[in-house]
C-alpha cells in the first residue's frame, strides 16, 4: 500500500488510489474503474489546533467507510473504528 500521501504548495492532499483500493479490498483496477464511474466518494477535513497539519480522508463505497489520517509527515495511518483515533505508535 502507498503509505505517503504528498501535500502540494497550495495545501492540497494527494492520496494514490493503490491505498484507499487496499483500504477497501479490492483490486487497484477495479477501484478505479469504480472512482471513474463516481461510485466512490471523498471528504478531507484538516486538522486545527493540536491536530494542525494532520488530514482526515473519509472515502465512501458502496454503504462502506474508510478513514485514513495523513500524518504531517505525510504518511498515511488507518483510522480505528472504534475510538476514530489514529492507532497508537511505537
Amino acid at each position: 500500500m502507498a503509505d505517503h500521501a504528498p501535500q502540494d504548495d497550495s495545501g492540497d492532499v494527494e492520496v494514490d488510489s493503490t491505498a484507499v483500493a487496499a483500504a477497501f479490498g479490492l483490486p487497484v483496477a477495479f477501484f478505479r474503474t469504480e472512482l471513474r464511474r463516481g461510485n466512490v466518494r471523498g471528504t478531507v477535513e484538516r486538522g486545527v489546533g493540536a491536530d494542525a497539519g494532520r488530514h482526515r480522508l473519509v472515502f465512501r463505497y458502496r454503504g462502506q467507510r474508510r478513514v485514513l489520517i495523513r500524518q504531517p509527515d505525510g504518511h498515511l495511518v488507518p483510522e480505528e473504528p472504534e475510538t476514530g483515533a489514529p492507532p497508537c505508535q511505537s
